[in-house]
């Protein structure tokens, strides 16, 4: 949808730049709606992280050391692939 919002804008900035204003609203109202529609969803992922409890320090903490470990994990299993060729 962002790659579609840059073609109409650029397609309006176009139409602007000719004079062609009246050619301008059918592209104006395609990119006004999507807007609306991204607007929405940004209300009410915010709306839904407000209701989420927040993230305790130590779970914060608890979840980036298990993160770590994945990656010391997946580190050390293609070492021990790249040593057995």
């Amino acid at each position: 949808m962002l790659d579609e919002n840059h073609h109409l804008i650029q397609c309006i900035m176009g139409y602007q730049s000719k004079g062609k204003t009246a050619e301008c609203t059918q592209y104006q109202q395609i990119l006004h709606r999507n807007l609306v529609y991204l607007a929405t969803i940004a209300d009410s992922n915010q709306n839904m992280q407000s209701l989420l409890p927040a993230v305790s320090l130590p779970v914060m903490w608890f979840l980036g050391a298990c993160n770590r470990a994945d990656q010391l994990v997946h580190q050390s299993m293609s070492q021990n692939r790249h040593d057995k060729k």
